[in-house]
């Protein structure tokens, strides 16, 4: 998300995260991904203003105008939550910004998210079936082998965006 923004002529985004109770409960995929962001914009040099936001309405409208108000010249926003991309398109028109030439976009969810809420939004999917379909396998292999204490394995689903016309070259 972060190279995709960067190779567009971002350099600086915001990140707007679940609820902050997500993480504390053993939400990994929020914080991992907030990790990693901030890691490659490190190396990149882009300034990402990390935030957390509601994860439902009416709370997110108000968390994504507060966002964009306490961020004036952020020209990107890296979504992961599902609520704010939902939200997102309400939230720009009530300010008049439309997407991607005021304001570039790229989230994280499902194909099956943006088909429901019509979501024009770059996305990298979060690959919900494919990471069950792997679970299962590894479950079903464990148990043919008769292995009871085999070591974890862990799995990496390398990202793809869907590419939808979100992110275009910030303005001057």
């Amino acid at each position: 998300m972060v190279d995709a923004m960067y190779a567009q002529g971002h350099r600086e985004l915001i990140l707007i995260s679940q609820p902050l109770h997500v993480i504390e409960r053993g939400g990994a995929y929020v914080w991992r991904l907030a990790d990693r962001a901030r890691e490659r914009a490190g190396e990149l040099g882009i300034t990402v203003h990390e935030c957390f936001a509601a994860a439902g309405q009416p709370q997110i409208g108000a968390d994504l105008n507060d966002i964009l108000d306490a961020h004036p010249s952020a020209t990107g926003l890296l979504l992961n939550n599902e609520a704010a991309a939902a939200a997102l398109p309400n939230v720009l028109a009530s300010r008049g910004l439309s997407c991607p030439e005021d304001i570039s976009v790229v989230g994280r969810y499902s194909d099956e998210f943006a088909r429901m809420f019509s979501l024009s939004y770059s996305a990298v999917d979060s690959a919900a079936d494919e990471l069950g379909r792997r679970a299962v396998e590894a479950l079903v292999q464990r148990i043919d082998e008769g292995h009871t204490a085999s070591p974890v394995r862990v799995e990496l689903i390398a990202p793809v965006i869907n590419d939808r016309g979100s992110i275009a070259p910030p303005r001057r």
